[in-house]
């Protein structure tokens, strides 16, 4: 900083002198810059069936090992092409998200016709003026969107059960808690004709008993189980005075069905949950009345362009990217976040890089 009075000392200075030097110093003073923060980018191995990966986007980011149930040390995770976020029904954390949407309306055809450049655009598009107008979620329950306890079996041509996929249950009327898997699936060419559901009971106040089993018949259409007494019922003995009796139904459309009207509900067990281990089925933060999944800013699908990948557009069984950007929030601040690949260098699935940078 330059003076521009000259004076032999500070005892020969006048009061006007150093009053005349205040203006001066104001002229003189240099705003601080505005924070720049670094950019970061990783690529996650979250290609395990059953343990999530965990991601901080703190200081560059930094995959977070094994946390507990407490822990807010992460902020997403990733399992497989499922992304959560620590806050909500999905962990202990008050991170939220907001999906902006910028490719959402992208048909399949030119979702796959998106490239790196294309995603550089979106990314760089995205600046702190867009958190005014966001809308952030944390996780909640959502409808399953993409009946997770069957799958498409390709050697033999048809849908299968998936025992991977299991749920704690909430029962109607307060009759206490389950956890349940759909562990057979039987076909007649195209049709479902019949389906066993297995369950693990829990009286209220109790612990989870021992597995068993109950075959529904669903050649004269939907079938119920009322899991008190392990009983299957058919469509006409689960009306009127009897429509509070069952617990979960199950569709010759393959839909599962949760009895709402009476208070039942689901939440999805976690991947590393282990269906014969579990001690409690009460324990859940929200049962949704629908067979569940957890979902918020990042959907819980991947059949269209509003999430982070779109499966199997050119068939091939493969992720395609949406680049779209989504603003992730933890207290004050905030990142933008995009997931540019759902593979490895080496092409292996499961591994989504992860672009990120702090906006505030």
């Amino acid at each position: 900083m330059r003076n521009r009075f000259q004076y032999p000392s500070f005892a020969a200075a006048t009061a006007a002198t150093i009053l005349s030097l205040v203006p001066a110093a104001c002229e003189d003073t240099v705003a601080p810059p505005d924070d720049v923060f670094e950019e970061g980018t990783i690529t996650v191995d979250a290609s395990s069936h059953r343990a999530p990966a965990y991601l901080s986007l703190a200081d560059g980011g930094t995959v977070v090992t094994s946390p507990d149930a407490a822990s807010t040390a992460w902020h997403m995770s990733f399992q497989r092409f499922a992304v959560r976020l620590n806050g909500g029904v999905s962990g202990a954390g008050s991170v939220a998200g907001a999906n902006l949407r910028n490719n959402a309306a992208l048909t399949q055809e030119q979702v796959a016709a998106l490239d790196a450049a294309d995603g550089e655009s979106a990314f760089q598009a995205v600046t702190a003026d867009d958190i005014a107008g966001a809308t952030f979620v944390e996780d909640d329950v959502v409808p399953d969107p993409g009946a997770s306890w069957f799958r498409f079996d390709g050697r033999a041509g048809t849908v299968v059960a998936n025992p991977g996929a299991a749920w704690k249950v909430q029962e109607g009327s307060g009759r206490g808690h389950a956890v349940f898997r759909v562990s057979e699936l039987t076909m007649q060419g195209q049709r479902p004709v019949g389906l066993v559901v297995e369950y693990r009971r829990q009286d209220p106040g109790g612990a989870l008993g021992e597995a068993e089993t109950v075959a529904l018949d669903l050649t004269r259409g939907p079938a119920y189980v009322a899991l008190a007494n392990g009983r299957a019922l058919g469509a006409g003995e689960v009306q009127g005075q009897n429509a509070c009796a069952w617990d979960l139904g199950a569709t010759p459309a393959l839909e599962i069905e949760v009895n709402a009207d009476c208070d039942g509900g689901t939440f999805p067990l976690a991947a590393d949950d282990d269906f014969a281990a579990l001690t409690t089925a009460a324990d859940a933060p929200k049962y949704g009345g629908f067979l569940s999944a957890v979902g918020g800013a990042f959907p819980a699908a991947v059949s269209d362009a509003s999430g982070t990948f779109w499966y199997n557009i050119e068939g091939g069984n493969r992720m395609w990217p949406t680049y779209n950007v989504f603003l992730v929030r933890d207290g004050r601040q905030v990142y933008k976040v995009q997931i540019t690949s759902y593979y490895s260098a080496d092409g292996a699935s499961g591994f989504p890089t992860v672009r990120f940078l702090r906006l505030r």
